[in-house]
């Protein structure tokens, strides 16, 4: 028996990988990690937009890149490890890609280990990002948290799951085309050397000298 990957597995791991990548890429940009409705109002923001709602006239002001330096360290910390978080899941999905698509080449051979790897440390940031956002956030926004932030922690689950199935190895019986089972020279030698069989053939009727005789006698 070989070691080697199930196949179907490998599948259900890309499926939930390129699902959570889509999520996360969707969750950590859209403006809806809480909201607040004031009357008619309403205000609701996430990590790079905050908007508002104002007699029916929606403004949204953009959160620039995490460098700068009039931002409170979380928010900066939460958008760096969401940016960290989709380029290695990013990586991950395309040399799971390769590898479902072209298993077969020798420099294939270490995708899945990579790939879970990066999976697993992709599936941290995003938990990262999702813990520390609601940690240092004002109660107000603790307590009204919306539909993205749940699925930004989804999406790190399914980063984690992913990497699981990736790591499962299940006992599958060896494919002889690709490893055949080396021959012994010495059998082989013997082998050749074997006598072939021969067809039976009768014996000619020189043989049997008394029963030629015997019909010879008879005239």
């Amino acid at each position: 028996m070989e070691r080697r990957k199930h196949k179907g597995l490998a599948v259900v791991g890309f499926l939930f990988s390129l699902t959570a990548f889509v999520a996360h890429g969707l969750a950590s940009y859209l403006p809806y990690w809480y909201g607040q409705s004031v009357g008619d109002d309403s205000y609701y923001g996430g990590l790079w937009q905050i908007c508002s709602k104002r007699s029916g006239k929606v403004t949204c002001t953009k959160i620039t890149s995490p460098w700068e330096d009039d931002k409170k360290w979380y928010v900066r910390t939460c958008q760096g490890l969401a940016m960290g978080a989709s380029l290695l899941t990013f990586i991950g999905v395309i040399i799971l890609i390769v590898k479902l698509c072209k298993g077969k080449e020798p420099g294939c051979a270490s995708a899945y280990p990579v790939s879970r790897v990066l999976f697993f440390i992709g599936g941290l940031m995003i938990f990262g990002v999702t813990g520390v956002w609601s940690a240092y956030q004002i109660e107000l926004i603790k307590e009204n948290k919306m539909s993205a932030y749940w699925i930004e922690w989804s999406a790190g689950v399914l980063f984690i799951v992913s990497a699981i199935l990736l790591a499962i190895r299940k006992y599958a019986p060896s494919d002889p085309y690709r490893n055949p089972t080396p021959v012994n020279p010495t059998t082989q030698i013997h082998l050749n050397m074997a006598p072939a069989a021969q067809p039976y053939m009768p014996p000619p009727v020189q043989a049997y000298p008394y029963m030629a005789n015997q019909g010879f006698a008879r005239y």
